[in-house]
């Protein structure tokens, strides 16, 4: 049965052209640990190193700062949440945070108060300044839904937040590096990032960038060796070792390696087949008789990534049944349970059906297809 594959917002397939070789290639030929090993292997590791960080610093538009590489991005985001902010502050978030956003701020004992939405999807940041106490430092907001593909107003949000005197923190899971986020212009305290969605890199891969001043009052959450000023039992203040404990996954981050660089020699045309992704889900789901799209659907405003609804039945028999034809997708709550209070669709979730720029038109052609066969059928 041939694989049919409508869960990129999970993580991405296939990957970027490349990138399985380079991890290959990492582990037969140039397998080192960075700092603890003294070779011309490792020098070339260094470089390598340094080179990929300012290349995805300059991604997003944050030339001049280290990114720091993590095991991906919840690990990122905990790093900024929990190293930075204490038990009894007070955050503000949209409605539509992953729970790599509101676990974490559970977990650390940091308060917060969600956003209003329109109930379409959409984030109502005016209403930010009516949720500032004295305890409140930041709004943390992602650029993109995971539940209905809809791209925050990351202008506006930035805009309120500054407004309000709160630290400004992204989560571009979803969006990067289709969507330009632009680190300077937002000013943005910090952003987290993965490789494995749009980058179509390896699982297990992320990072986040800080400004100067959000670090200087950042803890590490991992404590370990990192290869430098091994003599001090606190970890070093410099970057990246400050928040790098540990073995990284060298392998992992050759192959992020190359599909930034996939990304940045192809940029033009994979944005250009994102946009078509998108207009391809939307016109193979909208005229589809017992189904519905969640939330508003502006496709200038969107990602390859739309939720559905099944009037017919239960929508995990349909996400049952389109898996029977070889078809891949997602059902649930997405671990963004407040995004679907928002949208009315708690606690039975939604069908998530999420393109990628590698999704052919007789992919498209089957998922229609197979949708409705399986409304046809007596399980729903």
């Amino acid at each position: 049965m041939r694989r049919i594959y409508f869960d990129n917002a999970a993580t991405g397939f296939p990957k970027a052209p490349g990138v399985s070789d380079a991890v290959k290639d990492f582990l037969d030929h140039n397998c080192v640990n960075l700092s603890r090993t003294f070779s011309r292997e490792e020098e070339a590791q260094e470089d390598y190193m340094l080179h990929l960080r300012e290349t995805v610093a300059h991604i997003f538009h944050a030339d001049g700062l280290v990114p720091v590489f993590s095991g991906g991005l919840t690990e990122s985001l905990n790093t900024i949440i929990g190293g930075h902010y204490h038990r009894g502050d007070h955050v503000i978030v949209t409605p539509f945070e992953h729970n790599a956003v509101l676990r974490a701020l559970t977990l650390y004992g940091i308060e917060f108060s969600v956003l209003e939405s329109d109930g379409r999807g959409n984030t109502l940041f005016d209403g930010l300044s009516s949720l500032v106490t004295d305890r409140t430092k930041a709004l943390i907001a992602t650029a993109a839904s995971n539940v209905t593909g809809i791209v925050t107003n990351l202008e506006a949000a930035s805009k309120a937040a500054h407004e309000n005197g709160l630290e400004f923190i992204i989560d571009t899971a979803q969006a990067s590096p289709c969507r330009d986020i632009d680190f300077a212009r937002l000013g943005a305290s910090a952003i987290a990032f993965t490789a494995h969605k749009g980058f179509m890199g390896p699982e297990g891969v992320g990072g986040f960038i800080a400004s100067d001043d959000f670090l200087a009052s950042t803890r590490p959450i991992i404590a370990g060796g990192t290869g430098s000023l091994s003599d001090i039992l606190e970890m070093p203040q410099g970057l990246p070792d400050r928040f790098e404990a540990g073995t990284m996954n060298l392998a992992g981050l050759w192959g992020f390696g190359k599909a930034v660089e996939y990304h940045l020699d192809n940029r033009d045309e994979l944005a250009e087949r994102t946009k078509k992704a998108t207009r391809l889900l939307h016109g193979t789901l909208q005229d589809l008789e017992g189904i519905r799209i969640v939330g508003d659907v502006d496709l200038e405003c969107h990602m390859p990534l739309f939720s559905i609804t099944c009037t017919r039945g239960d929508v995990s028999r349909l996400c049952y049944g389109l898996s029977r034809l070889g078809i891949e997708a997602r059902v649930g709550l997405h671990c963004a349970p407040l995004a679907h209070k928002a949208l009315g669709t708690y606690p039975t979730g939604t069908l998530r059906l999420s393109a990628g720029v590698f999704t052919t038109l007789d992919d498209f052609e089957a998922l229609r297809m197979g949708i409705k066969e399986v409304l046809n059928e007596t399980i729903l």
